[in-house]
């Protein structure tokens, strides 16, 4: 009986992946009728600013009962000394996390909680956030407990000791990811180990950080000339301007922060350099070079080069690394354009120890072969509309467009940039493609990091050059 039964649901099995193969051969799906996608409309956009600088930005979004707001904060870690670094962070913690004076810490979260509503703070390299998402009626109750973590945190030391104690851990385990390693050096290596870009937390910044430091942080930054706010959701447009300007109307105007950008020294030279990490039987490989800055004009061109040899699982290195030779677990890359400061060339991929050169030399050929053979019109055709396809996604909704849209202007980027990307694509051509690669990329002129297992990778890095070993003891 058992075999019967077995037998009848192999013979089902065939049938079924008989019945797929004759569909399959037919192309049923080019019958189907697709219908079309909605077009996206982005609601009209009103921009105002109050006498004390604060700008904003306000859309309605009626699907939802919701509001968004995000103030964009001119002030990151970009301007911190480098004794204190670790600072800007500190303080985008503990500004929710400790509270206000009125709204303390656990009283914050217990209210948010009971309110479904979420109040975020947080300060990066370039700039720094504070966001609210509420329940349209919750608005008005709510909009002065997010003004008050704004304004006036209270930066308890006890909050202030946790998150130096939490990022503590962090220095403590930096070394643990073989990809954290990579990505942390490989700054370094393109950078400078003294340069603004390439700085890390250590825990003698951490120690360097007090409360005062915070404060002054805060109070300078958390001026009407350094923020822009953003509003989106289901509100009528009068009434919401004139609870904003009620809201931020007495901040004091400030001065705006000037970021301070230091020029990258980067010379083209070779190198080859070593993280010995014993614990691992594999190669995290990286390697490139200085990359451009994004009002480049042939970054439209250097976007799709750039998917052409990294991008995806059809990208090139993808290809013939992953697929042909079976070198990689993963294989990526990117050309990096900088807002504030160039980014980075970099192609990168994990192999098992003994293919480390074979994979090195694998990326360097694909990267020589973009430069010295035109890619097909049927690759660029097809990479273009991959690429032109994931833009679109990049937006899914009426406030992440609003966001951008704020992330341009405060980075005095055009407010069209969008749409200019998006017909310059359309416009680069095959011999666009090879033209940057030949310009841009300097396979010649790499710098290749390794983080692997030295017992088992052997004398395979010699042929680079000579091997610069690199100590990432975390200092006491």
């Amino acid at each position: 009986m058992k075999q019967r039964i077995q037998q009848q649901i192999w013979i089902a099995v065939l049938a079924v992946t008989f019945s797929i193969g004759v569909h399959a051969q037919q192309d049923v799906w080019e019958s189907f009728d697709y219908p079309e996608l909605n077009s996206f409309d982005m609601p009209e956009l009103e921009i105002f600013e109050i006498d004390n600088g604060v700008r904003f930005y306000l859309v309605q979004d009626a699907e939802l009962p919701l509001i968004d707001v995000t103030v964009l904060i001119r002030a990151g870690g970009v301007n911190i000394p480098d004794d204190k670094v670790g600072l800007n962070s500190l303080v985008g913690t503990v500004m929710r996390s400790g509270g206000t004076n009125e709204y303390p810490g656990d009283a914050l979260n217990e209210l948010l909680e009971n309110r479904a509503a979420i109040i975020e703070t947080q300060f990066g390299f370039t700039s720094g956030s504070a966001t609210m998402n509420v329940l349209s009626e919750d608005f008005e109750r709510l909009l002065p407990v997010f003004m008050d973590v704004l304004r006036q945190p209270a930066f308890p030391e006890p909050r202030i000791e946790l998150a130096k104690t939490q990022q503590a851990s962090l220095i403590a385990r930096r070394n643990d990811e073989q990809g954290s390693v990579a990505n942390r050096e490989f700054q370094r290596i393109i950078y400078g180990e003294d340069s603004r870009y390439s700085r890390r937390v250590e825990y003698a910044t951490l120690d360097n950080i007090t409360r005062e430091d915070m404060i002054d942080f805060h109070a300078q930054a958390v001026v009407g000339s350094n923020l822009m706010v953003g509003v989106t959701g289901n509100f009528d447009m009068e009434e919401m301007k004139t609870l904003l300007e009620q809201a931020f109307g007495d901040l004091p105007a400030g001065e705006q922060n000037e970021l301070k950008f230091p020029e990258v020294d980067y010379e083209f030279e070779p190198g080859i350099y070593f993280v010995d990490k014993p614990d691992v039987n594999q190669s995290y490989i990286l390697m490139g070079h200085i990359g451009g800055m994004r009002d480049n004009p042939d970054y439209a061109a250097l976007q799709v080069m750039n998917r052409v040899l990294s991008g995806g699982f059809s990208s090139r290195l993808m290809q013939v690394v992953r697929s042909e030779m079976g070198l990689a677990y993963s294989v990526f890359g990117s050309y990096g354009s900088g807002v504030y400061f160039p980014g980075t060339f970099s192609a990168g991929v994990m192999t098992q120890s003994e293919t480390t050169s074979e994979a090195i030399n694998a990326i360097i050929a694909q990267i020589e072969r973009i430069q010295q053979e035109p890619i097909s019109e049927e690759e660029l055709d097809q990479t273009k509309e991959q690429f032109l396809n994931t833009l679109v996604f990049q937006y899914p909704s009426i406030s992440s467009v609003l966001r951008e849209r704020m992330s341009n202007d405060y980075a005095g980027l055009p407010p069209d940039t969008f749409e200019r990307l998006v017909e310059e694509v359309r416009q680069v051509t095959v011999a666009d493609v090879q033209s940057v690669a030949q310009r841009y990329l300097r396979p010649d002129s790499l710098r290749i990091l390794v983080v692997g297992n030295q017992a088992e990778l052997g004398d395979q890095l010699q042929q680079y050059g000579d091997v610069q070993p690199i100590d990432i003891t975390i200092p006491e």
